[in-house]
């Protein structure tokens, strides 16, 4: 049996952590986590932490995943306190879990509350309040326009709308179905999905993410199995974390789901565009940690914007960070106003972000 792993503290993890980039504090890497976890679980002398640090130390934490594709022994910060956070659930879970499991009663109220709330509140109600109202935001009008090149024949698909394209960005479920039916796509009937699961997991809400995953499962199973389309790259990531054991140790049924995830642009990359007159100047993408190494988002927004594309700048993170905003949302609006500011410095009036997450457009 192969020993557990353990950090040596080399520090790769600080060069790609966002809380470390945005903040200077070194306190909030995963190589502190992992210190002070060692600590906690006796490793080490010393007393451990209260129950106070302990709960802290589990929410600080925006589960990009940097830490683990950097780390030479790719240790997982985000699992480490998702870990923590299951084993030391309180109220903000509690509120996780409500916000998450009724989306389509909560969302629309808080929303409509947002806007007679006073303009400015203490947090987390401030940030609270201008999530709100970006989570239904009316989307700017379209400025390309996309005439799909390629067709299919007889290829049934669903397409996996994600909490937000179901529940507040409905447009963008529409449009997403607008371009699979102009590529000849079949749209396969299904039951309505959940959500991915990924927000659960890195709250520590492991049984609501085991939940989640088999009713996804089951969906796509009675739907006939069809290649599952997703235009979000958070929900395509927790997705394609589903394991073995999600689908009862059957293989093939595994595999075969692996295969059918499907984001979106990946089928658009052959596409007819046309600038509209209305196109801005400047564009600039937002890469989000949760993107695959295969970015096809990237690839389309490269088609589209053309020559208005500012160069891509890697490694910065939106700040969302699930659960933390409940937390700690000075920190997750810390690393968002850090990453912000790199993104629009000399830009021009009236440039563009795009990015493929929805929580980041958020």
């Amino acid at each position: 049996m192969a020993a557990p792993k353990s950090c040596v503290q080399c520090g790769k993890c600080l060069e790609v952590c966002p809380l470390f980039k945005a903040t200077g504090r070194e306190e909030l890497t995963p190589r502190a986590k992992f210190f002070l976890e060692s600590i906690c679980s006796g490793k080490d002398a010393g007393e451990g932490l209260s129950e106070k640090d302990f709960k802290s130390l589990a929410s600080l934490c925006l589960a990009c995943g940097r830490c683990e594709k950097n780390c030479p022994q790719h240790m997982s910060g985000p699992a480490l306190v998702s870990d923590l956070r299951a084993k030391s659930k309180g109220f903000t879970q509690s509120c996780w879990d409500l916000w998450l499991r009724n989306p389509g009663l909560l969302w629309p109220m808080a929303a409509a509350l947002s806007k007679f709330s006073p303009e400015v509140l203490p947090e987390p109600f401030g940030s609270a309040r201008k999530r709100m109202q970006a989570l239904f935001a009316k989307s700017p009008e379209p400025w390309a326009e996309l005439v799909p090149q390629a067709k299919f024949e007889e290829c049934k698909v669903v397409l996996f709308r994600g909490c937000v394209g179901r529940y507040a960005r409905k447009d963008w479920a529409a449009k997403a179905e607008r371009l699979m039916d102009g590529m000849g796509l079949i749209r396969a009937e299904s039951g309505e999905f959940s959500c991915c699961g990924s927000s659960y997991g890195s709250a520590g809400l492991l049984d609501r993410q085991s939940g989640a995953r088999a009713k996804n499962i089951k969906v796509w199973k009675d739907a006939g199995c069809p290649l599952l389309i997703t235009f979000c790259a958070t929900c395509l990531k927790g997705l394609k974390e589903y394991t073995l054991d999600d689908f009862a140790g059957d293989d093939e049924l595994y595999a075969s789901w692996q295969e059918c995830l499907t984001p979106l642009s990946s089928l658009l990359l052959d596409a007819e565009v046309k600038a509209l007159g209305n196109a801005p100047e400047q564009v600039a993408y937002h890469k989000p940690c949760h993107a695959p190494e295969d970015d096809t988002d990237r690839t389309l927004v490269e088609l589209i914007a053309g020559k208005r594309l500012r160069p891509v700048q890697d490694g910065l993170c939106c700040g969302f960070g699930g659960i933390m905003q409940l937390g700690a949302p000075e920190l997750s609006k810390e690393v968002g106003e850090y990453s912000l500011d790199r993104l629009t410095t000399g830009m021009k009036p009236g440039g563009h972000i795009l990015s493929g997450c929805s929580a980041c457009v958020i």
